[in-house]
């Protein structure tokens, strides 16, 4: 099932509101790109516990310091390693119910630093694996940087493969879109899914 609806919010502010609905005070989530700590902040108010991931050092400190800062750092597991390998960090039988991807590079970090397609597709066919039976995974896709574009064909390209029984898939753009913009995809796991 696809759909698609515009916002008049930020994408990250979108992403935000459209996963609240899903977030109790026992959930488990996951960021799998911490980089400033927005995100993962979001999550650690929202869940009971958080794990988040970032191959830069810099983006685990200043995620931690804002944790810190809200007395929030015992939820979270910041874990100093690409997305590509959540599987080793998340417990065999644990199940997560919020997955959030915000691709592309560190804000006001190098922008050199992005992520990659190989790695990402890795990471979100992991994240089908340990969503829970009603879980959610938002993807946020910046074309308008070098690889950006090519990354958010290829994550346009995985969800075309997921069966429709299994999963419900949600387009969301701004009003004031352009080719350049960024596209925010939800991924919503229905109930009677099989992996």
């Amino acid at each position: 099932m696809l759909s698609t609806r515009f916002t008049q919010h930020s994408l990250v502010t979108e992403a935000h509101k459209t996963i609240q609905g899903t977030l109790s005070a026992t959930s488990i989530t996951l960021d799998a790109t911490m980089g400033n700590g927005h995100d993962t902040l979001f999550l650690a108010r929202h869940s009971a516990k958080v794990y988040a991931f970032d191959i830069q050092q810099s983006a685990l400190d200043t995620t931690y310091q804002q944790l810190k800062d809200h007395h929030l750092a015992d939820k979270v597991k910041l874990i100093h390693d690409s997305h590509a390998h959540m599987r080793q960090h998340i417990p065999a039988n644990e199940q997560i119910n919020v997955i959030v991807f915000n691709l592309g590079y560190l804000p006001r970090g190098n922008t050199e630093i992005i992520t990659q397609t190989k790695s990402t597709l890795s990471a979100l066919n992991q994240s089908l694996k340990i969503l829970s039976p009603s879980g959610i995974i938002s993807i946020l896709c910046y074309p308008g940087h070098i690889g950006g574009q090519e990354e958010m064909i290829a994550v346009i390209d995985w969800y075309e493969q997921l069966d429709n029984h299994q999963f419900a898939i949600t387009i969301i753009h701004s009003m004031q879109e352009t080719a350049q913009s960024p596209r925010l995809f939800i991924i919503k796991a229905l109930a009677q899914r099989y992996i």
